[in-house]
């Protein structure tokens, strides 16, 4: 890590109190082919800026042993609320990618245990809507053609999965990312969103990926002017920044 990102950490530990002493809690939602791994390091730079964080694998990634066929948005969705359950509130929830359609979820169910919703390169539906739907409208995205359809999955063509997602990774940051690789369950990805007031009336902050080969910019873009959010922060990075860019995606979350 940069000299200057670790005196920026330091500065904004004390941040991470609010005013009665309690720290700031995160609740940290991968995305898709990934599991929880990718957030080691931003998780570890958040608890040194004195917060309390959460980590997890949804239902099927990671070493979750959850089946395929158990892997629904109710019970992404319901394990993330599990933690809520387990955190000290109010927490700040971050969605990252995939995760995006998750948070979104669990917002308009638990909004009063939020502090408020980061979606970091992700998917930021209206009601009605589902990933798919959004991946849609994405002209941009250079994903299409290297998806491979299972019965049940999705995956990606290995040979170029790392560079698609983080070409600008370290060499470090894309053996963690291939070795986290898992294909993705299919059926959560079509599944619409029921949003509401609840999820409407939650601060939401957007940070963008400028080199972004997965979600591209110009949906990013998209999505934020058809959901207003509170705070919008640019990183110059890949699809994920988590692993290309820890320091500076931990201070965007400080800065909450």
């Amino acid at each position: 890590m940069h000299k200057l990102s670790h005196l920026a950490l330091a500065v904004t530990a004390v941040a991470a109190c609010g005013d009665d002493g309690n720290h700031k809690t995160y609740v940290l939602v991968h995305g898709a082919f990934m599991g929880s791994s990718g957030w080691d390091q931003v998780a570890a730079d958040l608890r040194d800026g004195g917060a309390d964080v959460h980590v997890f694998d949804l239902p099927a990634h990671g070493a979750d042993p959850t089946p395929i066929a158990g892997a629904t948005l109710d019970a992404y969705v319901a394990r993330v609320e599990a933690e809520l359950d387990a955190a000290i509130k109010p927490v700040t929830l971050v969605g990252h990618s995939m995760g995006g359609i998750v948070i979104s979820q669990v917002a308009e169910q638990r909004s009063d245990d939020l502090a408020g919703l980061v979606y970091i390169a992700a998917y930021l539906p209206q009601t009605g809507q589902s990933l798919l739907d959004l991946a849609m409208m994405d002209a941009d995205s250079e994903l299409g053609a290297a998806l491979e359809l299972h019965e049940q999955t999705i995956g990606i063509k290995q040979d170029q999965f790392v560079d698609l997602f983080c070409a600008d990774c370290d060499a470090a940051g894309k053996a963690a990312l291939a070795a986290g690789y898992k294909d993705e369950p299919s059926a959560p990805l079509m599944t619409k969103t029921a949003l509401g007031a609840a999820f409407a009336g939650v601060h939401k902050t957007y940070l963008h990926t400028g080199a972004d080969r997965i979600v591209s910019p110009a949906l990013q873009t998209q999505m934020v002017a058809a959901t207003p959010v509170d705070r919008e922060v640019t990183l110059p990075t890949s699809h994920v920044p988590m692993l290309a860019a820890p320091a500076e995606v931990a201070q965007a979350l400080l800065d909450e």
